[in-house]
């Protein structure tokens, strides 16, 4: 019983990320400003258009495991890597650029 609980819980939490990377998707493609680490004046067209992409094929990868987790195990254990990576890095890229510079509004702090 408790096993199928954290299979539940799994299951929703790779929903949610998928729709996360969707709602991401349409923010990049868009340059819209919706979430808090995104400053849609740094808005490129070819590389959010690139990152809208890749946020499509997360909400897929999200949405295939989340149906049955357990099967593509694998695949869970590479994305909780891949989570901290992107922690990493993104610690990493908003420490050490400057986003004045390049013409956002927002301050570096405000990026955390």
């Amino acid at each position: 019983m408790e096993r199928l609980r954290k299979i539940k819980l799994l299951r929703v939490l790779l929903i949610i990320n998928a729709f996360y990377f969707f709602i991401a998707a349409i923010a990049h493609f868009f340059g819209l400003t919706i979430f808090p680490m995104y400053d849609g004046t740094l808005y490129t067209p070819y590389h959010d258009t690139l990152l809208a992409l890749c946020d499509l094929v997360f909400v897929m990868i999200f949405l295939t495991v989340a149906r049955d987790p357990i099967k593509n195990k694998d695949m869970v254990n590479t994305i909780i890597f891949a989570f901290v990576l992107v922690i990493i890095f993104n610690v990493g890229m908003i420490w050490r650029i400057d986003f004045r510079l390049l013409g956002s509004s927002l301050k570096k702090f405000k990026q955390l």
